[in-house]
């Protein structure tokens, strides 16, 4: 087998293996699963454009996709964000928050990730291209430059929602296939007709007077993605651009966590530092406390019901707003467990 089939082939088990990671995620309800399920196909198309680009043709390794099924492909990501998002907020309502400007920080990375994919694939457009761009080297250029960024703000949109992509294992994976695609657009030309006032880097690089810069943004994406395996920006992630004027409604059902032990929440019943609400603490005059409030109690919840004790049952992967954020005594029309 060649080298250019076993780097495709290597990169493809990877992409497989990642398409996967949903099967092991536990199931929510059926509006929430089916709406981050087409988020995750969106992102998965995303992943697969950078690993299959269409030019130039005369490159090692050889392209994947004609440059039809290139822009098909571009559209179906485009689409199954697009409905990622629409089904998300007509199966909660409570969504709406974070399509406000208090949104968390990867909230706004996954819009700015699907405007920038819009922005791609309404640019790629025949006669659109033409108007915009003078050769298709420039267009190269700015599309796999554009590409890159939208790469790293959904990747980080992902890794920080944590919902198919929990645990050090599965973000490494996800991070890895990423950057095994954007490495596919280091081709290589095939032949030597080059001119003699090109740069060593030009002549190896399929890119014209643009490898540089190219070669740069690819790098730089690389570099930008491997810190978020560790997951340790999520915290700061999930925090809000801005703080919102008034809380949430938040109505916790006690009754349906009794078989865990109340210390593992109220933690100054222990200590005796008192017994009141923990917002009135955490957002008081400590100030080890005030920041990333809303990050600290979401990352709590998530990882009680995402990765329990193994004596805890009927942990549901919580995923929707209006489980927990609801008028006190009303019942939530959606649920979790």
């Amino acid at each position: 087998m060649k080298l250019a089939d076993r780097r495709y082939l290597a990169w493809g088990v990877g992409l497989a293996l990642t398409a996967a990671l949903p099967l092991a995620a536990g199931l929510t309800t059926v509006g929430w699963e089916i709406s981050e399920v087409l988020g995750f196909a969106a992102a998965l198309a995303c992943l697969a454009l950078c690993g299959s680009p269409v030019r130039p043709r005369e490159s090692v390794p050889p392209v994947m996709l004609s440059l039809g099924r290139h822009e098909l492909l571009g559209w179906i990501a485009v689409g199954a964000a697009a409905l990622h998002v629409l089904v998300a907020v007509v199966a909660d309502h409570t969504v709406i928050e974070y399509l406000k400007p208090s949104t968390p920080l990867y909230q706004w990375a996954g819009i700015a990730a699907l405007l920038g994919l819009v922005v791609l694939t309404v640019s790629s457009l025949p006669a659109l291209r033409r108007r915009l761009w003078r050769s298709h080297r420039n267009f190269q250029a700015t599309h796999i430059s554009l590409g890159c960024a939208a790469l790293v703000l959904l990747a980080a949109h992902v890794i920080t929602a944590d919902r198919y992509t929990r645990g050090y294992g599965r973000r490494a994976l996800f991070i890895v296939v990423a950057v095994g695609g954007i490495a596919m657009l280091l081709r290589r030309r095939r032949g030597t007709g080059t001119a003699a006032h090109e740069t060593a880097a030009v002549r190896n690089f399929a890119f014209g007077r643009h490898s540089t810069l190219v070669v740069s943004a690819i790098v730089a994406t690389g570099l930008a993605l491997t810190p978020l395996i560790a997951g340790r920006a999520d915290v700061a992630l999930r925090e809000p651009l801005l703080r919102r004027s008034m809380t949430l409604p938040l109505d916790f059902d006690h009754g349906k966590h009794t078989a865990v032990n109340c210390l593992a929440c109220h933690h100054n019943y222990a200590d005796g530092r008192g017994f009141d609400a923990c917002i009135h603490c955490h957002r008081g005059e400590r100030a080890d406390l005030k920041v990333g409030i809303e990050a600290r109690f979401h990352t709590f919840c998530f990882n009680c019901h995402r990765a329990p004790d193994a004596a805890l049952v009927g942990h549901g992967p919580v995923s929707g707003c209006v489980s927990c954020h609801h008028a006190a005594g009303l019942r939530a029309t959606t649920t979790d467990s």
